[in-house]
């Protein structure tokens, strides 16, 4: 018995043409249009199916002592998400201050923590455009 000393090759795929790349792109462009899709039927928006916040101790000190901030009962996603994004776009303009200064090893460690601030504030704003663009009504958050 003979052992194979290589693997076997990949398996091939089927080469796309450009009017299949043309057509997914179509239906998967990474913007949002200004004729949303018409939404199915009997569903609601995302944000109009979250819950209202509920009170909450922004980090306390110790579990027995009352804390001096904290988040508020009754607010809606929309308004949340949007203080969200705020918060976390001034953390990306302090950030990039803040990376000036430091060390090189800092500065790498320093840019991965920046970089899921962007990541989280892209995903959050995402979320807000796609609320804009499934309801015209609502007022522009930028």
């Amino acid at each position: 018995m003979i052992k194979k000393i290589t693997p076997d090759p990949p398996t091939v795929r089927k080469i796309l043409s450009t009017a299949d790349k043309d057509l997914y792109l179509s239906k998967h462009s990474d913007t949002c249009s200004n004729e949303p899709e018409p939404p199915p039927a009997n569903t609601s928006r995302l944000l109009d199916t979250l819950a209202f916040t509920c009170a909450k101790p922004v980090i306390p000190e110790a579990p027995y002592k009352p804390t001096l901030f904290a988040i508020q009962p009754g607010i809606n996603a929309q308004d949340a998400l949007t203080y969200v994004s705020n918060l976390l776009e001034t953390a990306e303009l302090n950030g990039d201050e803040i990376s000036l200064h430091t060390n090189p090893v800092e500065r790498a460690l320093f840019w991965g923590m920046l970089h899921s601030v962007e990541v989280a504030r892209a995903v959050v704003d995402a979320l807000l455009q796609g609320s804009r663009v499934s309801d015209p009504a609502s007022p522009s958050f930028d």
